[in-house]
């Protein structure tokens, strides 16, 4: 089983670099090209017999839950939400930029960049949070299916998970793991069932 994940499409505030986090932006006209473009290049890989979806799992987030339904649509399968998959509460940051969050919140920025695992954003949550809850999801998804499934998310989920995986610190995410909207990135059953074992014994 391989569990393949992917970024939502293209939003006007990825356009205009506004942190989204928890903030509701659907798809504009060029993401929802994004997804569509998605969903024919999952087909042919189904049709090359390289990729046995069952279920696409995402992110409640308009702008997750619009990219997912174009590709379950076009492979005629189900689509189902999971909370552990939303975006990252980014708390007062959301709606700014982050060249002004580093102007504004100078040494609070600061500390925060290079401890970004464990330290909060004002209001929001940290990596540590975001990982534990996607972990948690991808768990669930695992005791559930068998078969290979497309998971929609969201850019910090993806960093994190990735520098999870890669047994990086947390600073390095942004550097080595930046994923473009609708990217798709295949991570087998093991590695997701080594990481949660990981997380769950506190490393």
């Amino acid at each position: 089983m391989n569990l393949y994940f992917t970024r939502h499409g293209e939003t006007r505030w990825n356009v205009e670099k506004k942190i989204q986090g928890t903030t509701d932006i659907p798809l504009n006209e060029n993401g929802r090209n994004q997804a569509e473009a998605l969903a024919k290049t999952l087909l042919s890989r189904r049709d090359e017999e390289t990729f046995h979806p069952v279920c696409v799992y995402t992110s409640p987030q308009l702008r997750a839950a619009q990219t997912a339904q174009i590709s379950a649509d076009a492979l005629g399968i189900p689509c189902i939400a999971m909370e552990g998959l939303r975006e990252m509460d980014l708390g007062e940051w959301e709606g700014s930029n982050w060249d002004i969050i580093r102007e504004e919140y100078g040494e609070r920025y600061l500390f925060w960049n290079s401890h970004r695992r464990y330290v909060h954003t004002p209001g929001g949550e940290n990596y540590d949070e975001v990982l534990g809850r996607t972990l948690a999801a991808l768990d669930e998804i695992l005791n559930r299916e068998t078969e290979d499934v497309l998971i929609v998310t969201h850019s910090a989920v993806l960093m994190a998970l990735r520098c999870y995986l890669a047994d990086l610190p947390f600073e390095e995410m942004v550097r080595r793991f930046r994923t473009k909207n609708t990217e798709l990135v295949k991570i087998e059953e093991e590695e997701i069932r080594r990481a949660i074992a990981r997380y769950e014994a506190g490393e």
